[in-house]
């Protein structure tokens, strides 16, 4: 789990926006990522946000050393996943009222109204998703123009299998982040690769209102040959889901039940395979001295250990073994 230890540091140290005991200062910086809020506080009061800006998601550390009194009312433009990392606190997002502690987190709805306490020692990290950037990706996978806005359940139950699978996903997200290689000021080419597979998780790992349109009928087999043939021929570019749905004419829900059907993996795991196979096409034939990590994160792997592990498993050597052999070099 992501409160576990994964996380034994200050998430996003280097990218520290301000550590601040004035609170009229910090409900202003704060406010600058988030919106306007009421904030009131108890002695010992020492606010430190980290924030790792993308897009259309956010990631971000946050703690305010003493009990706080949170009031945003409706966030309006984003959704806001919070994970403790330590501590707990109390939330209440339109009716509905959340404990949160280390195994249980909380989203808030952007047209709910939002109250918190936050209780000494609480930490968090903040997933921010823009609200527009959700609904749009919902449609895609659904296949449906939603009129509604998307509304989840408040409470994250962090030991869900799919919740577990979705924190990995923060987890090497905030790597990606904490490696300069992802968010914040850096320039990867497959950061909306991420964002949109951040968002698209959680769609699927926490219960909402259009969960019962993410259930759906497999497509044809043509629909899939016509997304594995773009994955082909586009290998090397960033490829979101939606975008290959797109070439294949169907959801992204449905392309994911028909690569799963005619395949018998899901077309993300289809499209790492085949990148492992470029991954290794490049250690064969590049110098000796380039660096395993530029390849894996030139073909889309933020992850090196898992990169490594993957690439083992399918060729039963490490990248860094396949690069002294070097195949094609004399």
């Amino acid at each position: 789990m992501l409160s576990q230890p994964h996380i034994a540091h200050e998430p996003l140290s280097g990218h520290r926006l301000f550590q601040s005991r004035d609170l009229d200062d910090a409900r202003a910086l704060v406010a600058g990522k988030f919106c306007q809020h009421h904030l009131s506080a108890d002695r010992g009061f020492d606010a430190c946000h980290n924030h790792a800006g993308g897009t259309a998601v956010s990631l971000n550390y946050l703690r305010y050393g003493s009990q706080v009194r949170i009031d945003p009312g409706e966030l309006t433009h984003f959704y806001l996943v919070q994970i403790p990392l330590s501590g707990g606190a109390q939330i209440r997002n339109g009716s509905r009222q959340v404990t949160s502690t280390r195994h249980t987190a909380s989203v808030l709805n952007p047209s709910w109204a939002t109250k918190m306490q936050w209780y000494q020692g609480c930490e968090m990290l903040l997933v921010q998703f823009s609200r527009s950037a959700l609904h749009q990706l919902a449609e895609d996978m659904s296949g449906h123009v939603l009129h509604q806005p998307v509304v989840f359940d408040p409470k994250v139950e962090l030991h869900r299998p799919a919740l577990r699978q979705w924190l990995d996903q923060v987890s090497n997200s905030l790597n990606a982040a904490e490696a300069g290689r992802a968010f914040g000021q850096a320039n990867y080419r497959f950061q909306p690769v991420i964002e949109e597979e951040l968002i698209a998780g959680f769609l699927l790992a926490q219960p909402n209102s259009v969960s019962p349109l993410l259930t759906t009928k497999s497509p044809g087999l043509a629909s899939v040959r016509r997304a594995r043939d773009h994955i082909h021929a586009h290998l090397a570019d960033p490829m979101r889901l939606s975008d290959l749905a797109g070439v294949a004419d169907c959801s992204v829900r449905s392309l994911q039940l028909g690569f799963q059907t005619h395949l018998g993996c899901a077309p993300k795991q289809y499209i790492q395979d085949q990148r492992l196979r470029l991954a290794r096409c490049h250690l064969q034939s590049l110098p000796e001295d380039t660096k395993v990590s530029d390849v894996a994160w030139d073909v889309g792997f933020t992850h090196l250990g898992r990169f490594s592990q993957a690439y083992k498993a399918a060729f039963g050597e490490s990248p860094s073994t396949t690069l002294a052999l070097g195949q094609f070099r004399d």
